[in-house]
């Protein structure tokens, strides 16, 4: 089998390139020579998967956004993806069930199985975990804004600039044809169904039903946002006042104010967005009791 070791030297805060030595060598000692390539960019992983030859082992050393933009080449060429956690949340990699360890990932390769997963593709963009819209994404925007260094507070700093600013907003929610229009936070829609460093903002999501779950939250006090969060680290938010889930393979997005949606951790640009599945769309190795399949 030809290997191919996909890195991003910028996933994680430079986290992939300090393993990819030891991932490397890891490949060899399993009886793999892969060819490496250091990306200098989503779009040129994307390229790279996509011409790769069919069969073709590519393992994915990088955050949640390079691996989505991986697999959608992967998608195109017939490869087979094999994600390992670089970045710095590694959502997709650990909701697949996957070790944190890209080292112990590769030396337990030959106990894993490869499955074909869905992929959802936003305004044209795919994505394998979630794309979301509302004031998570609109609080990461403030943080990565600020003027002034702030270190690890720069997240706290984003949050509070949000809450303050967050005032009528309303979204238009369009899902198989049904529409609903509220006032509210946010909107994701989730494949692997996980993100924010551990949040399973979608926890029913499966990636082989050829559907996307969409959980959305409505007007709320900002403790009530709080609880939403908390709670769903574990994925028991679903049952909170103001949350509402659904599921479905055709979604729109609207909003009145303007928004930015997200995906894989990735800015896709503003609102409205339309988002579709892609069933069974490209193959990857994950455990055997993957929790996100059927």
């Amino acid at each position: 089998m030809s290997v191919l070791l996909l890195v991003n030297p910028t996933s994680g805060r430079g986290r992939a390139l300090k393993l990819q030595k030891a991932t490397t060598e890891a490949l060899y000692q399993a009886g793999h020579s892969p060819t490496v390539h250091v990306t200098v960019s989503l779009a040129e992983a994307t390229e790279l998967a996509r011409a790769a030859d069919v069969g073709t082992l590519i393992a994915v050393l990088g955050g949640d956004g390079f691996l989505g933009a991986v697999v959608a080449g992967a998608k195109d060429s017939g490869a087979v993806v094999l994600p390992l956690a670089g970045g710095s949340g590694n959502d997709s990699v650990r909701r697949l069930g996957l070790p944190l360890d890209p080292v112990k990932t590769i030396k337990n390769i030959n106990a894993l199985c490869e499955r074909r997963v869905d992929l959802g593709v936003v305004n044209g963009r795919v994505f394998l975990g979630v794309a979301n819209v509302g004031f998570d994404g609109l609080a990461n925007e403030l943080g990565n804004g600020a003027k002034i260094n702030l270190g690890p507070l720069v997240y706290l700093y984003g949050g509070i600039k949000a809450f303050l600013s967050w005032r009528n907003v309303s979204f238009t929610l369009y899902v198989e044809g049904g529409q609903r229009e509220f006032p509210g936070w946010l909107v994701a829609v989730g494949n692997v169904g996980q993100y924010g460093g551990g949040l399973r903002i979608c926890p029913e999501s499966k990636v082989d039903d050829g559907a996307l779950d969409v959980v959305s939250l409505g007007n709320a006090s900002i403790l009530r946002v709080a609880e939403v969060f908390v709670r769903s680290y574990r994925g028991k938010h679903l049952q909170v006042p103001g949350i509402s889930s659904m599921r479905g393979r055709e979604i729109r997005i609207e909003s009145g104010t303007p928004l930015n949606i997200y995906a894989d951790g990735e800015k896709v640009g503003p609102l409205p967005a339309t988002i579709s599945v892609i069933p069974h769309a490209v193959k990857v190795l994950v455990p055997k009791n993957s929790p996100v399949f059927r």
